[in-house]
Formats: structure tokens, sequence, C-alpha cells
């Protein structure tokens, strides 16, 4: 080690610093391989990850309008007036009864397989519900001859009400510009959704009138120990079966349902002023 010392010290001055300069630029060469390979494979990784771009799923009312317009405010024995929001009159400019109402909303995504349904539900009212997979109209004139009218719900648009949802144009929806309001239609199934011996209802103790359990894993993420909670506050589960998911070519797909709520068992009873119930419905990604 003196050696190279001493033969660095009989060195002219200027090969000195040529000898040193190249030893500094040999020892940045060291360090600035491996980072450079690093930050390489990062930016391989950045483009991989946009190639493979993130799953999306959104749970929004009908027309993949904004899910504030998904509105269950009030039921009432009298059919409601899609246009006007009021109550609806025949011909005579009567009120008609009816024992059911059915509220539109879709679920929407990209590079998605597959998804499952979810409804959870107080029992205070001691509706019914069911759901049902729908497909939409243009507008009244375009739904098929035959339909039975029961299965048909119209649905006014509202302007500006699509930012939500930034899926844009999808085959299977009828997409229109954001300050459109006409009127769609949506056809729901003679069906409802499929639900398997192991989904359905997966907490309740009575189908007629409708009972959660108080007891179990449903009941306790909720309630913990508490046992004053009204029976009917307890919520009831529901869950569809695995729905599978057939996308466009730009790997994007909008499905449509029929939320039917339904009064049976109690025809004579019009707006509720008092009790209110929860309605809550998730889309969960397989």
């Amino acid at each position: 080690m003196k050696r190279i010392f001493s033969k660095f010290d009989m060195l002219p001055k200027k090969n000195k610093m040529a000898l040193v300069l190249a030893a500094v630029m040999t020892f940045s060469l060291i360090i600035t391989i491996p980072a450079y390979a690093w930050f390489y494979e990062q930016r391989k990784a950045a483009e991989m990850y946009k190639v493979e771009f993130p799953n999306a799923l959104y749970l929004n009312a009908a027309h993949r309008e904004d899910r504030m317009y998904f509105n269950m405010n009030a039921i009432s024995k009298y059919k409601m007036d899609p246009v006007t929001g009021g109550l609806y009159h025949d011909q005579d400019g009567k009120l008609v009864a009816v024992t059911s109402q059915q509220y539109v909303f879709s679920v929407s995504g990209k590079n998605t397989t597959k998804y499952t349904l979810q409804l959870a539900h107080t029992n205070n009212n001691q509706f019914e519900y069911t759901i049902y997979p729908a497909t939409e109209y243009a507008d009244k004139d375009s739904v098929p001859a035959g339909t039975s009218e029961d299965r048909v719900v119209e649905y006014k648009l509202n302007a500006n009400s699509r930012n939500e949802n930034d899926l844009g144009s999808i085959n299977n929806d009828t997409y229109n510009a954001d300050d459109d309001t006409t009127v769609k239609c949506y056809v729901r199934s003679a069906s409802p959704v499929s639900t398997s011996i192991s989904q359905g209802y997966q907490n309740n103790t009575s189908t007629t009138p409708m009972k959660a359990s108080k007891t179990g894993k449903f009941y306790n993420e909720n309630y913990g120990s508490k046992t004053n909670v009204d029976d009917d506050d307890v919520a009831s589960y529901w869950r569809s079966d695995d729905i599978t998911v057939v996308s466009d070519s730009n790997k994007k797909f909008c499905h449509y349902y029929v939320l039917e709520v339904t009064w049976n068992n109690r025809p004579t009873s019009g707006i509720e002023s008092k009790e209110t119930d929860m309605v809550y419905i998730t889309a969960d990604r397989k």
C-alpha cells in the first residue's frame, strides 16, 4: 500500500489529477448502475400498472344517475306518477290503488368478472323486498309488445346527474347527454335475482312476519351485548348468488335492477307518518 502511495506522490501534478478523476468516475459508475437498474424496473412497474388499470364498481340510480336519485322517501298505497313525482290518476281522475312500488338502480364497472348484491333492511313496516334484473329501454314505445304492465317501471331522468359515474358509454346502456330529462322505461324480469340455499336471507328467524335473529354474528357486530333492542329494529341481511359479468370491448358493463317493495299482508295501509325503515343496498366484487 505504501509503495502505491509513493508512486502516486512521484507522479506529475497533471497525471495525479487525471488518476483521481478516473477513480471518482469509476466509483460513481459502480453506484449509478444499480440505481439506474432499480429506477428502470420501477418505470416498468408503472407502465404495467397503467396497462392493468384498477377495478371499478359503481352503485347508482336508474340510467347510472347519482345515487341520490334512488329515492325511497315515501311508500303509498296509490300509484306514483314518475313524471310529476305525485300521485297517479287514471282517465277518470281516480287514484289507482297498488300493493307494491318499484325502484330502479344500477351496478356498473370495468375489469370486473363477477359480484354479489347485498340488501339490509329493518322491519318496522313489515314490507317485503325483492330484487329483479331489469332491461333499460329508451322510451315506452320501445318496450316489447305484450309486456305485463306491472313489470314496467318508468323513470324520469334528471339534468346533469351522471357526474358520479365516469365510465362513459357502455354497449348495453342507452347513454344520453347530461342535460337529458326524458322518461326511460325499465322492464324487470319475471324471476328475481337468484339465491341458492346458502344465500338469500342470512339471519332471519321468520318470513311472515319478518324477524331477524337477535343472536349470532350479524347481531353481535351491530349491537354487541345489548339486549334492549326493539325486534323490528334488528336488520335482516340478504345476499344474492355470484352474478357473472359479460363486459363490452372496453371491459365495461352495466346491469339494471328493480327493487320491489310490497305490502301484500297489509293492503289497506297508506303512507306511514311515524315508522321509518332503513334500507341499504351494496355490491361486493368477487
